[in-house]
């Protein structure tokens, strides 16, 4: 399943305008940002347990994978509900951990794939180490691998990530 955020917004491109789909409201107003990513994870977190629900699948087994917005999403919602989440996919993102302090204390956290270009035009690679350098310590079994996509899911990444998931036992 992949759902797109909720919050809808006009992307303007060169010759077009479109509507586009965000998880989160950012203006700088962190409380805001905070607000509006609990709002997200609600409504995902329903269509997370409607769709187990409905298909019969293990849910000890799910793995929560984010891309750009969603991977902010997703570190932020799976290190919430590690009970729901066993592994995250954050790819093109970092760890939001500044709204997970107890989290990240409390001795349960999902498995962790970071999936990152160090080449990524939009996002940096150095907050990505500080978010491997976080959840290591927090205990986490993380994992950073590096893909030259740049920001988008390619060859490359899809290929890490089918990696990973093998190493889980998810796949195959």
């Amino acid at each position: 399943m992949t759902p797109d955020g909720p919050y809808r917004h006009e992307v303007r491109e060169r010759n077009t305008i479109r509507e586009g789909h965000s998880w989160y409201i950012y203006t700088g107003d962190q409380q805001r940002f905070l607000n509006s990513m609990q709002k997200s994870e609600k409504d995902l977190l329903g269509l997370v347990e409607t769709v187990l629900d409905s298909t019969g699948l293990d849910g000890s087994r799910t793995t929560l994978l984010g891309f750009s917005q969603g991977g902010y999403m997703a570190g932020f919602i799976a290190c919430r509900h590690p009970e729901r989440f066993a592994n995250c996919i954050i790819a093109s993102a970092r760890l939001k951990h500044e709204f997970l302090e107890d989290e990240l204390t409390s001795g349960k956290l999902p498995a962790v794939l970071l999936l990152h270009d160090e080449n990524d035009p939009l996002t940096q690679p150095d907050p990505v180490r500080e978010s491997m350098r976080i959840l290591s310590q927090s205990g986490a079994n993380v994992t950073l691998d590096w893909h030259s996509d740049g920001h988008r899911l390619g060859e490359g990444s899809i290929a890490s990530i089918e990696r990973w998931l093998e190493s889980r036992g998810l796949l195959g």
